[in-house]
């Protein structure tokens, strides 16, 4: 036989833990990598992002030299 317990709607259970810290022992286990994958990704994008940068070439260096023409041709 099953015992029967009425729930109501808008009352939370009783959760025995201390108010105002929501950074407990529990939580860091469970976030841990989480928090670990994320800095790893974010080291990864601005390394990737770095790179990309600098093989972009810069704007003065693949242009050849501007020279005046002064040569007359004669016909």
């Amino acid at each position: 036989m099953a015992t029967q317990q009425t729930k109501r709607i808008g009352v939370k259970p009783s959760v025995e833990a201390e108010k105002g810290t929501y950074l407990t022992k529990d939580n860091w286990e469970v976030m841990k990598p989480f928090v670990h994958f994320a800095f790893k990704a974010i080291t990864v994008i601005g390394s990737v992002m770095f790179a990309i940068v600098k093989m972009v070439p810069k704007a003065l260096e693949n242009k050849p030299e501007e020279r005046k023409n002064d040569k007359v041709i004669k016909i």
